[in-house]
């Protein structure tokens, strides 16, 4: 027999491993079952949240002995972990956040002294509190011209729940910081002081829920939002400058919150012109619901824009200038109660269905439309003020430039505890936001 060729000697050793190959895995398949499916399964998916420990292994990590409660998995990370601020030392709320692998759980208390400093988060988390109330302790009490939260595009999904964050001197950094990524806020209390918003989300989608409260004594916006989804229901947000300026992208909803501008700057210009929602659409073809939400003691209620269509119902304006004032393509107000002191609803631009609205006590117009909107009105209630400013003739003057108020009237002559908002930032609580409203 003539001896094989270099090349067919390669061959051979090359179906000979992989007939052992082959015969090493069947043997490894039949000895750890579903184990093995795991580690080919963990190949086409992303390491995220509670995995199999097969599918750890593949992930890049590396087993490591226990050690206390630090057992986990070098690089992976560990699954959740847990922070106490009473005894924690400086920087471990920083280090256990780069322990916890995406996906994971980090659960904070604070009963005597809050964790100060700044959370970086750069991967999907879920942030737990032990709750909150009016005499807590912040879980995160930022560092000043600090946020208390910062999260990168890299984090998929944030959710910060039953907890209490706090930024008493902020300056120009926001307390809750979000780029292109899903935040959730879930029955959480923000606290603001300071020049910009209390919370600031460019991209990605905000979910504002379950009795989330959003307080802020700022020269801006309480939330400002730039391109982004938004989901907000059930929540209360207070301000002493403006509630909500959104630039929102596809489809928004907005289902059962309160905004409410608080006294603090009655009468300063600061707190004068502010408005409780302000909102545009960037896309022809957006949709938003706003129902069942009630704006108190702003200068103008709602201000919306865009070119996308807007349904407003079964909400409250009051003690507003202006209650609504709309550029949108097109707007729908049905069964809404205003009240304003000088104009209820001014349509600037596009078409508005307005249909079984109440609009009383105001001055000057309770619908106005400016040249190019038009306005199909129908079962509409209108109830004027009975002052003398109802007898004032307005020549040429724009309809958006009138007001009726008295100069000696006017907040410039009252202080703050005189006006009619009745609270103040150091006095305004979740436990008794909703009283106070409900009584109004």
């Amino acid at each position: 027999m003539s001896k094989p060729s270099i090349l067919s000697q390669t061959l051979m050793a090359v179906a000979t491993g992989f007939v052992l190959s082959l015969g090493t895995a069947h043997a490894a398949m039949a000895q750890s079952g579903s184990n093995t499916a795991a580690r080919v399964n963990a190949t086409i998916k992303p390491c995220f949240g509670m995995l199999l420990d097969a599918q750890l292994k593949t992930c890049g990590g590396i087993k490591y002995k226990k050690r206390g409660h630090n057992h986990g998995y070098n690089g992976s990370g560990r699954a959740d972990g847990r922070i106490n601020c009473d005894t924690a030392r400086p920087g471990a709320l920083e280090a256990m956040v780069r322990s916890i692998r995406p996906g994971g759980v980090l659960r904070i208390s604070a009963k005597s002294r809050s964790c100060h400093g700044t959370l970086d988060v750069s991967k999907s988390l879920i942030i737990i509190g032990d709750g909150f109330g009016p005499n807590s302790v912040p879980a995160i009490t930022a560092p000043d011209g600090q946020p208390c939260v910062r999260i990168s595009p890299s984090a998929r999904k944030v959710t910060l729940k039953n907890i209490y964050l706090n930024a008493p001197r902020a300056q120009m950094a926001s307390c809750v910081e979000s780029y292109n990524t899903e935040l959730t806020f879930q029955n959480a209390l923000v606290r603001y002081e300071g020049d910009n918003a209390a919370v600031m989300a460019s991209g990605g989608r905000v979910n504002i829920i379950d009795s989330t409260h959003i307080s802020a004594k700022s020269k801006s916006a309480a939330v400002a939002l730039n391109g982004v989804v938004l989901l907000a229901e059930n929540s209360h947000i207070a301000s002493t400058s403006s509630g909500i300026y959104a630039l929102l992208s596809g489809d928004s909803v907005i289902q059962g919150v309160s905004l409410q501008q608080l006294a603090d700057w009655h009468g300063f210009e600061r707190g004068e012109g502010a408005t409780g929602l302000d909102l545009q659409l960037d896309s022809r073809g957006a949709i938003m619901t706003i129902n069942a939400v009630q704006v108190n003691h702003f200068a103008t209620g709602m201000v919306l824009n865009g070119a996308g269509e807007i349904l407003v119902s079964n909400s409250l304006i009051a003690n507003t200038d202006h209650a609504m004032v709309s550029g949108l393509e097109r707007l729908r107000m049905v069964e809404n109660t205003l009240l304003a002191r000088e104009i209820g609803i001014n349509i600037e631009n596009g078409t508005a269905f307005l249909g079984r609205n109440s609009v009383a006590k105001v001055r000057t117009g309770a619908i106005l439309a400016d040249s190019g909107a038009q306005i199909r009105a129908v079962d509409n209630r209108i109830d004027p003020g009975t002052d003398g400013c109802a007898n004032l003739s307005w020549g040429n003057i724009p309809p958006a430039e009138r007001t009726c108020t008295p100069w000696f009237e006017g907040s410039q002559f009252d202080a703050p505890s005189d006006a009619d908002q009745q609270q103040f930032y150091a006095d305004f609580w979740p436990s008794n936001a909703l009283p106070y409203l409900a009584a109004k």
